[in-house]
C-alpha cells in the first residue's frame, strides 16, 4: 500500500513540474474579483496563449512573443504563473518583470508573491530574500524581481532568463529601456521574452 502511495506521489509531482495548467489548478491561489482566494483554473484565452508559447518553445527553443490583448484577459496572471513555475522548480532562473508604474508592479508582484505563500507544504525550496520586489530561493539559486519602467538604466546590469514587459505602451523613454533591458536576455535555450 505504501508503494503505491509512494508512486501515485511521485506521478502527482512529475506532473506538476511539466504540466503548467495542473500545476496552476493545485499549487496557485489567486484573488477572484469578488475578493476570495481560489485556485488558478486557466480561463480559454490563458490556455490558447499557453499552447502557442509552449509550440514556440518546442520549435525554436525559446520563447519571443508579443501579446495583444483585450482587458481582463489574464495575461499577466497567466505570464506570472509560467514564470513562477519555472522560477520556483528551475535552477538559476532569473525572471524579471517591468511595469509601467509603480502601483501595476507592486500589484503584479502581490501576485506573485501570494502564489508563493498558498504554495502546498514542502513545493518551496526555501527563501533567502523576500521583499517588495524580489523572492530569491535559497537551494535553487533563482529569483523573482519587478522593477517599474522610468529608469532607463533598469536591466543594465543583469542576466535573465525570462522578462515580461507588462504595459509597454505606456514605458517612457522605451528606445533606452530596450536597448539595456533586451540585452539583459541572451538569445539561448530555454529563455523568454
Amino acid at each position: 500500500m505504501t508503494q503505491i502511495s509512494s508512486m501515485a506521489r511521485q506521478k502527482a509531482f512529475e506532473l506538476i513540474q511539466t504540466d503548467l495548467p495542473t500545476f496552476a489548478r493545485h499549487c496557485l491561489k489567486i484573488r477572484d474579483k469578488q475578493g476570495h482566494i481560489v485556485p488558478l483554473v486557466f480561463n480559454e484565452a490563458q490556455l490558447y496563449t499557453h499552447r502557442k508559447l509552449e509550440e514556440q518553445k518546442k520549435k525554436l527553443g525559446f520563447v519571443r512573443a508579443l501579446i495583444l490583448k483585450g482587458r481582463q484577459q489574464g495575461m499577466s496572471t497567466y505570464i506570472a504563473a509560467r514564470y513562477f513555475h519555472r522560477t520556483l522548480l528551475g535552477r538559476g532562473t532569473t525572471t524579471f518583470i517591468l511595469s509601467h508604474e509603480a502601483k501595476s508592479t507592486s500589484a503584479l508582484f502581490d501576485m506573485v508573491k501570494r502564489y508563493h505563500d498558498h504554495l502546498p507544504a514542502g513545493l518551496s525550496p526555501g527563501l533567502d530574500t523576500a521583499n517588495k520586489n524580489q523572492l530569491k530561493f535559497t537551494s535553487t539559486e533563482s529569483e523573482y524581481t519587478v522593477g517599474t519602467a522610468g529608469n532607463e538604466d533598469v536591466g543594465r546590469s543583469m542576466t535573465i532568463k525570462q522578462l515580461h514587459c507588462s504595459e509597454v505602451a505606456f514605458y517612457e523613454r522605451t528606445d533606452q529601456l530596450e536597448t539595456g533591458l533586451f540585452q539583459a536576455v541572451a538569445d539561448m535555450p530555454d529563455t523568454e521574452v
